[in-house]
């Protein structure tokens, strides 16, 4: 999913359902060209050379994450919308959120 190229609820519900909430914790980060990626949390997710900003991390079996976290149309709209504000607004690092 590239934030630049026009992306879509569906491809974001995609992107969290095809993660194991249940296996590992992940982190939400979107790099400089747009490109957005949820790799399990660990001390070299992110190269800081090409990250743009962080979301969120998702602490393992919380629910935040995998296919049923991406069928409530609430959450999704919510981690969508939140995306493409800080996209928008050209957030560096962490990106504070109302969710």
């Amino acid at each position: 999913m590239n934030l630049n190229q026009h992306p879509t609820l569906d491809q974001l519900c995609k992107l969290v359902a095809s993660v194991d909430d249940d296996r590992y914790s992940h982190i939400l980060f979107v790099t400089k060209d747009g490109e957005v990626h949820l790799p399990p949390l660990r001390a070299d997710t992110a190269n800081e050379d090409i990250l743009q900003f962080v979301l969120d991390s998702f602490m393992i079996s919380k629910g935040y994450l995998g296919w049923q976290a991406a069928q409530d149309p609430e959450w999704m709209d919510e981690l969508f919308s939140e995306l493409n504000a800080h996209w928008v607004e050209k957030t560096i690092g962490f990106a504070w959120q109302s969710i």
